[in-house]
C-alpha cells in the first residue's frame, strides 16, 4: 500500500476515535468507576455531553485500541494521545490489511514513518516524512489541513459535540463492562449532520446541492453503541456503517464496522519528534517520487 493512501486510510480511523479521558489528576484512571456511584442514564444528548465534558476538562490524555472492518479491508491498532489545542501530541500503531504504519504528531507536525518499499518509490533514505501542519505550501497546506481536522475531530470534547449535534439516545441500560458498572447507550447518528460538521465551510453551494442530491430519500443513520463509567468516561464505543454504506450507493461488499476500547486516562504522554537527520519533508518526497 502507498504511503499516502496509507496516511488517507489511518487519518479516516482516527477521525472516528471517541477518546476517553477525564479522570481525577490524583487518581489516575484504570479502567475503573471510581468511588462513584453510577447514575441513572440520561436520556438525551445534552445531558450526557455535558455530564461527560466535566471529566474530559480535567485531563486530557487516553490510549485507545482500534478494531475496524470495512468490507475486506482490516484496520488495528493503538493510540496514545494528548489532546489539547495547538500542543496536542499523539501516536498511532497502525496495522492496515496486515501493513504497519506509525504516525506521530508533535509540535504541530506529522511525521509518518515510511516503510522500504515506500522509502525505494520515493527515492530516499529517509525513514520519516514530516508534514507542516502550518505551512504555506498549498499541496502541504491541503494535506496537513485535512489531517488536524482529522485529529481535531479525535478531541474528546469535539467528539462529545458530535454525539450532541448529530447524534440522539434510542435507548440505554445499566450493565457491567469488563466487572466496571457501566450505563450501555444505544446512539443512532445522522450521517448527513456529521457530514456538515465535519466538512464545515469547505462544501461550496454546489457541493452541497450535490450531495442532498445523492442521499436524498436515502437512510442515513448510524448505529452505535457506549459504555460509560460512573465518572461519565466512555470505555468502549462501537459504531456500524453497514447499513449506510450500502444506502448510499457505496460498490462496497460485507461489513463496515469499527470498536474502540479506551483506557488510562490522565496517564502521562511522551511523543518525540524522529531524529532530525531521518526525517525528509513529505510533499518534497511525493515530487521526486512521480
Amino acid at each position: 500500500m502507498r504511503a499516502g493512501v496509507k496516511l488517507t486510510a489511518m487519518a479516516a480511523a482516527l477521525t472516528l476515535v471517541v477518546t476517553g479521558c477525564g479522570t481525577r489528576p490524583d487518581a489516575p484512571g484504570d479502567n475503573k468507576g471510581g468511588e462513584l456511584a453510577l447514575a441513572t442514564p440520561f436520556t438525551d444528548t445534552l445531558g450526557l455531553v455535558e455530564a461527560a465534558k466535566q471529566g474530559t476538562r480535567k485531563t486530557k490524555s487516553s490510549k485507545a485500541t482500534i478494531d475496524a472492518v470495512s468490507g475486506d479491508s482490516k484496520v488495528t491498532g493503538t493510540l496514545v494521545a494528548y489532546y489539547d489545542g495547538p500542543a496536542s501530541k499523539l501516536e498511532a500503531n497502525m496495522s492496515i490489511d496486515g501493513e504497519s504504519g506509525v504516525l506521530r504528531l508533535v509540535d504541530q507536525t506529522l511525521f509518518i514513518k515510511l516503510p522500504e518499499a515506500e522509502k525505494t518509490r520515493l527515492k530516499t533514505d529517509k525513514s520519516w516524512g514530516k508534514i507542516d501542519l502550518n505551512s504555506e505550501d498549498p499541496q502541504t497546506k491541503a494535506i496537513g489541513k485535512t489531517m488536524q481536522r482529522s485529529f481535531e475531530m479525535g478531541d474528546p470534547a469535539k467528539q462529545l459535540e458530535m454525539v450532541e449535534k448529530t447524534g440522539r439516545i434510542i435507548r440505554s441500560e445499566q450493565t457491567e463492562l469488563n466487572g466496571v458498572p457501566v450505563n450501555h447507550y444505544f446512539v443512532e447518528f445522522d450521517a448527513k449532520k456529521q457530514i456538515a460538521l465535519f466538512l464545515g465551510d469547505d462544501l461550496t453551494p454546489e457541493q452541497r446541492a450535490q450531495i442532498e442530491k445523492r442521499f436524498e430519500g436515502k437512510d442515513l443513520r448510524i448505529p452505535a453503541e457506549l459504555w460509560l463509567n460512573a465518572e461519565q468516561l466512555p470505555l468502549k464505543m462501537t459504531m456500524d456503517m453497514t447499513s449506510f454504506m450500502k444506502s448510499a450507493g457505496s460498490r462496497q461488499t460485507g461489513e463496515a464496522k469499527s470498536t474502540y476500547v479506551y483506557s488510562d486516562w490522565g496517564t502521562p504522554v511522551e511523543v518525540t519528534p524522529p531524529p532530525a537527520a531521518e526525517v525528509g519533508d513529505y510533499t518534497e518526497l511525493m515530487k521526486q517520487g512521480i
